[in-house]
């Protein structure tokens, strides 16, 4: 009984520690984003995780392409004065990248929820 109790006190130790770790992110649309992208009195940084391949065979206007591989090398490369606005393919590796970018200190991040595939496109 003492066993299970340790491994249940550990697990919500566990859940509690994610919970406050886990990066603060805003999550938008693909349609908010058109809004975002046209919003020039708001400046953010633009940062789509995909592979180059992925990155050119769609890109949106306003990215720069650093891949996720590469982002904690490039790290410097990112404004973490401003909103930093992530995407990708799905919306998975985005919020990978958005978990590398709070672990370096960038507080204001925006994920396209369901990436680049629910961006309307113009």
């Amino acid at each position: 009984m003492e066993i299970l109790l340790a491994v249940l006190v550990a697990y919500v130790i566990f859940l509690i520690y994610n919970k406050i770790t886990a990066p603060k992110v805003e999550h938008v649309s693909g349609n908010q984003l058109d809004q975002m992208i046209g919003d020039k009195a708001n400046k953010k940084q633009f940062i789509d995780v995909r592979t180059p391949g992925e990155f050119s065979s769609r890109k949106v206007k306003g990215f720069q392409n650093i891949p996720l591989d590469q982002l904690q090398k490039r790290i410097k490369e990112i404004d973490g004065s401003m909103p930093v606005v992530v995407m990708c393919a799905s919306g998975s590796r985005s919020m990978k990248a958005a978990k590398i970018l709070s672990k370096n200190g960038i507080k204001n991040i925006v994920n396209v929820r369901g990436g680049i595939s629910t961006y309307p496109g113009k």
